[in-house]
């Protein structure tokens, strides 16, 4: 998956990546709209439902229409239709305060918050749906993968004879019941010597001789490797992997937490509160890190699920930010630091996902993805290989049914029609009805010695 293909894929305005993200606008507009006096307490939270509703129509309505003449956005268009979202969003928000409460709408404040904000998270987030997604297909499709692989080697490794009496048995179980089925016809008009149905029997045993040589060309052993068919994976296999890099994680985790909640904090409370922020974000970003290098060198916590220590480590971080917003006494008035709380937590706890599927998530699809490749190719060259054996076992069959099967058919087939003409002697056709019926019981027999992968007793 190429960085356009992930940027201007589905997920970039997909109307599931903009349900997900309702939660967190919504916080951000409350919090914005804590200060601004309202006449009824839920006129913030249909200001935020009423954006959020404007620019999914703007987001998944444009994408919807820019698809119709390419599946792949180009980042550009992308770009412009996340922008013009946050554009809608600051003018409604803009209208509402500035209608209903009376007060400035700070349209410029608002347009550049949400730009600011868009453009830390904006990339990330779809970026990481996407490569969460392909995770979800890889796995299934690395299983999947394996699966073939050992059945192809497993294949592979049948032997020359194993081969030629599965070939064999596939051609016995067309071919049998049709020379049963002539001989029964053979000895019902034997005593009638009707040599019109004499005829018709070598004609079917003529086609049964030309269709025999075909069946033995594309006969294949039974039991083959079948199609594999893929799953999808659940979230939690998706993030169920150790996290490299821990530091580099911390710092994205930070960045975008400092991104989301410092412009409306520091608007709102002042530069105390903006400082506690940051102090905060950062403290969170230290605890995550600190908490995953603990885990890989603790003996204990090194055979625990990678997915409970990430887990571990994102409540790390909320709990250190949390502590410094209520206790670290930078912002003495603790009621501020409480009403931003909701918000920062909420963005550690979605910074983390997303920069896991950013910094994380793509390191192990490149690796499954190679895996991937390879195992394919080995399966491939796995069929051919054993295409060609299949080849080799399906001459030795014909030549071996050639003379023992084949050449009894055939020697039938005149033999039928020779003396089934009118000018033919005088009882030669009930003579040669019982040499015919022989001949067709040899047959029968050969094809069930070979089928057990013994050679046939001899020719015609």
């Amino acid at each position: 998956m190429t960085l356009r293909e992930a940027l201007g894929g589905p997920w970039a305005t997909h109307w599931m990546l903009w349900l997900a993200l309702f939660p967190g606008t919504l916080s951000i507009v409350l919090l914005r709209e804590s200060a601004t006096p309202y006449p009824q307490w839920w006129w913030p939270l249909l200001s935020g439902v009423v954006q959020h509703l404007v620019a999914g129509v703007i987001l998944v309505g444009g994408g919807h229409l820019a698809r119709r003449r390419r599946a792949i956005l180009s980042i550009w268009t992308v770009a412009a239709l996340w922008v013009l979202s946050c554009l809608v969003r600051a003018v409604v928000g803009s209208a509402i305060a500035e209608v209903v409460a009376g007060v400035p709408g700070e349209l410029l404040f608002r347009a550049a918050a949400w730009i600011v904000m868009t453009a830390a998270w904006g990339p990330a987030i779809v970026y990481g749906f996407a490569q969460i997604g392909r995770r979800q297909s890889v796995i299934g499709e690395l299983e999947a993968a394996r699966r073939a692989l050992e059945e192809a080697t497993a294949h592979t490794a049948e032997s020359g004879m194993q081969m030629r009496r599965q070939l064999a048995q596939t051609i016995r179980r067309t071919v049998a019941p049709v020379l049963d089925d002539l001989q029964g016809r053979l000895l019902t008009v034997q005593q009638s010597l009707d040599r019109d149905a004499f005829l018709e029997i070598s004609l079917r045993l003529s086609r049964l001789h030309d269709e025999t040589a075909d069946l033995v060309d594309s006969a294949k052993p039974a039991h083959g490797p079948g199609e594999s068919r893929s799953r999808r994976a659940s979230l939690r296999e998706a993030f169920d992997f150790p996290v490299g890099r821990p530091w580099l994680l911390a710092a994205g985790v930070s960045g975008q937490t400092v991104a989301i909640v410092l412009p409306d904090g520091a608007r709102l409370f002042g530069p105390l509160a903006a400082t506690e922020i940051v102090i905060a974000a950062l403290g969170g970003g230290v605890a995550l890190a600190a908490t995953i290098q603990v885990s890989r060198r603790s003996p204990a916590l090194r055979r625990a699920r990678a997915l409970h220590v990430t887990l571990a480590a994102i409540g790390a971080a909320v709990l250190v930010s949390s502590w410094v917003m209520l206790h670290s006494g930078i912002d003495p008035i603790t009621w501020q630091g409480a009403a931003i709380l909701p918000s920062l937590g909420g963005t550690l706890i979605g910074s983390c996902a997303t920069v896991v599927a950013c910094l994380v998530i793509v390191r192990a699809n490149e690796d499954d993805e190679r895996e991937l490749r390879r195992i394919r190719s080995e399966v491939d060259r796995l069929e051919e290989e054993h295409e060609a054996a299949v080849e080799r076992e399906r001459h030795r069959l014909s030549e071996l049914m050639h003379g023992p099967v084949q050449g009894r058919i055939a020697a039938c087939v005149m033999a039928l029609t020779f003396f089934s003409d009118a000018d033919a002697a005088p009882g030669a056709l009930a003579s040669v009805t019982d040499q015919v019926l022989d001949h067709l019981a040899a047959a029968s027999h050969d094809l069930s010695l070979l089928a057990e992968g013994r050679p046939p007793d001899g020719g015609a």
